[in-house]
């Protein structure tokens, strides 16, 4: 099972490296193969190549085989629509559309979940708890299965972590550490109870060689064995939120946890006996999940912010000290994004592009472009020299990001 997990992983992200087919790219954790050009840039930015409007949400662009799937509450409605949109010219290809309040609750409402291109198929969540799979290609439902008979609580948003695909399995975060269906009929494999999920999408460990995911539930850490949904252990963690919205970022027998509530943490799990390496509040991510390069830690920073705004910081993942904070990037930015040459892209709520080079020495800051108007809480997609941003109101933004094709 490792093996197979492994080359599936690593053929993905050679094969494909130029598409970014799921939450946060090809490999999960938000860093892309490709280079970007910005001395290749006009002085306004990027140039823009096309426009959509795509509706209320946050739901991140997903690119897979020419093609870019996002989903929105269309004019504020109850019904949420998946589009399925031309990667170079913006042009419909196919939508689907279904019943979904927008709940509005605290924010604009709307979509979270982002889809997962895997096989020629799409796995999506539609709000509040159905999940579906699709043919990629034409929009086609191959099975679907509405997870809300099971009776596990849910807030007003419904899940809003995104699937993942382990194998023959679909995984999401919903029930108290996650909830398995099988990948080729929708079949329910197993659940982990009836609390509230956290807002997260888990990261994968491979524990002596065994699949377990790490899930931030509402109050601890779960570690839960992907064969059977049997928990192996569990941390406390949360102090106040009980959402935590940044996903765990696993690093060999280690996994980053974080939250704007109780800072952040390194807990060591090998042997199957979890220990604390350090917890502190220099690196308490919010939405933002943290890029984790070459042993050191790049994120959001929003504990202790008191409307001062998110701070990006190089945080060491051995010791938890602070290398170097930069600038204010807004309330809740989305996740940064990595590219090839240690660039890093990161947009903040009110759709400035950033685009830095970073080590753990400092911070480079390359430029500043806005690159779209109003709020800004999704994390920008990286595809085929593309950059994919959208708004919560449901502005679709793709911006030219590559060096310019020689004649």
């Amino acid at each position: 099972m490792r093996s197979f997990l492994l080359l599936a992983s690593l053929t993905a992200f050679l094969a494909g490296a130029a598409d970014w087919p799921k939450w946060r790219g090809p490999r999960g954790d938000g860093i892309s193969a490709e280079r970007i050009a910005p001395d290749a840039w006009d002085k306004e930015g990027p140039k823009p190549l096309w426009k959509a409007k795509v509706g209320v949400g946050f739901t991140a662009a997903t690119v897979a085989d020419g093609r870019v799937f996002t989903l929105g509450n269309v004019d504020k409605s109850d019904t949420a629509t998946l589009w399925c949109l031309d990667a170079v010219t913006g042009a419909v290809v196919w939508k689907r559309e279904w019943p979904s309040k927008l709940s509005p609750v605290m924010y604009e409402g709307g979509p979270n979940s982002s889809a997962v291109a895997d096989g020629g198929k799409l796995f999506v969540v539609i709000k509040p708890a159905l999940v579906l799979c699709l043919d990629a290609a034409k929009g086609a439902t191959v099975w679907e299965n509405d997870l809300a008979a099971l009776k596990a609580d849910l807030t007003p948003w419904g899940i809003i972590g995104s699937p993942i695909v382990l194998g023959e399995r679909v995984v999401v975060n919903y029930g108290t550490a996650g909830t398995a269906l099988d990948k080729s009929t929708g079949k329910l494999l197993w659940t982990t109870g009836t609390k509230s999920p956290g807002f997260n999408t888990p990261a994968l460990a491979m524990p002596k060689g065994e699949p377990t995911l790490m899930v931030l539930a509402t109050n601890h850490l779960a570690a839960i064995r992907v064969s059977d949904g049997k928990e192996q252990w569990q941390v406390p963690f949360g102090q106040g939120y009980f959402c935590h919205s940044s996903d765990p970022v696993v690093k060999g027998d280690e996994v980053f946890i974080s939250s704007a509530d109780d800072g952040g943490a390194v807990v060591r799990f090998t042997d199957g006996k979890p220990e604390q390496v350090w917890k502190n509040r220099q690196l308490g991510t919010f939405l933002a999940t943290a890029l984790l390069i070459d042993g050191h830690l790049y994120g959001l920073n929003s504990c202790d912010a008191k409307g001062a705004g998110a701070q990006f910081r190089c945080v060491d993942w051995k010791t938890g000290e602070v290398k170097w904070s930069e600038g204010n990037f807004g309330s809740s930015p989305g996740s940064p994004v990595a590219t090839a040459g240690n660039r890093v892209l990161l947009l903040s709520d009110k759709g400035e592009l950033t685009v830095a080079k970073v080590t753990p020495e400092k911070f480079e800051l390359i430029r500043r472009d806005q690159v779209i108007g109003g709020k800004c809480w999704t994390p920008p997609t990286l595809a085929n020299g593309k950059l994919y941003v959208r708004n919560a109101a449901g502005d679709l933004v793709c911006v030219e990001v590559a060096a310019p094709k020689q004649s």
